[in-house]
């Protein structure tokens, strides 16, 4: 059963939020067995419905970013972005270079800091799923806004949900702030359920951002040297590489992030201290 309870008190980690971003990564990584290269669909309104899904996933795991990181926030923005940068880079970069070296490509270095904005459409063939790590990029920018629409009255959801349709109008990436905002509204909510935090969707939930960048790699070199049911055939191979990429560079990578805001935390403490001693009276001597 899942649901959203009210909570006077925020819980530093929901297992269930883990386990819904390890289904996610599932729907995505199960889609994508049918549409990798060399692979067509007999015509464009079956290559559109079978995109669905990751579509939709992938807008699930903005949802998710702003609930979570609504819920997390603590006003340090400078330390923020440098959590969410030693958080998501080392994965996003490793697997950027490799489907670079799979493709056989010069790599286009402005896309290891998140540039050129794309969005899915661009359809990157080094691998496809990096579009929307430049989404999640760009969008910690904006992330005091979010909080501050998610967290006070509803008018000021409703006003940066007006301005976000607006700016969509003019730029269509803002639209994907819609899904940021709607998960910091959420976020005023526990989401529990006893599925999505039993092990499996936890296990899942744990390497999910691993496996979501690393699973199109695998199953391009599954169809390159085996063809279509090479993939299917990979499929196990994808959870043990994203399992890999998970123990020796994305939880190294976290713990690098949770450092950097301890470090953050008494740089604070003592630039306090020494404010508060400056303005304390001095006793003459």
């Amino acid at each position: 059963m899942a649901l959203f309870s009210g909570s006077s008190e925020r819980s530093a980690r929901l297992p269930a939020v883990d386990g819904l971003r390890g289904l996610l990564a599932l729907v995505v990584m199960l889609t994508h067995v049918k549409v990798v290269p060399g692979w067509h669909a007999t015509s464009w309104l079956a290559e559109y419905l079978l995109a669905q899904p990751a579509n939709i996933a992938t807008c699930g795991f903005f949802g998710l970013s702003g609930y979570v990181l609504t819920r997390s926030w603590d006003g340090r923005f400078g330390v923020f972005l440098a959590r969410r940068f030693l958080r998501l880079w080392p994965v996003y970069a490793l697997c950027l270079a490799l489907g670079y070296a799979i493709a056989a490509l010069p790599p286009v270095w402005t896309q290891f800091l998140w540039y050129p904005l794309l969005t899915a459409n661009s359809k990157p063939a080094i691998d496809p799923p990096i579009w929307s790590l430049c989404i999640e990029a760009w969008a910690m920018l904006f992330m005091p806004l979010i909080v501050w629409a998610g967290t006070g009255k509803q008018w000021r959801a409703l006003l940066i949900f007006g301005l976000t349709v607006a700016a969509s109008a003019y730029y269509v990436k803002f639209a994907f702030g819609e899904y940021f905002l709607i998960g910091a509204v959420l976020s005023r909510w526990e989401f529990h359920s006893r599925l999505l935090s039993s092990t499996v969707p936890q296990w899942l939930g744990r390497i999910s951002y691993s496996l979501y960048l690393s699973h199109w790699l695998v199953f391009v070199l599954a169809e390159r040297y085996f063809g279509g049911w090479g993939v299917v055939a990979a499929i196990p191979l994808a959870f043990l590489v994203a399992w890999l990429v998970w123990r020796f560079v994305e939880t190294p990578s976290i713990r690098l992030s949770r450092r950097a805001g301890a470090l953050g935390a008494t740089l604070k403490a003592a630039i306090a201290a020494l404010g508060a001693e400056a303005k304390a009276p001095r006793i003459a001597r």
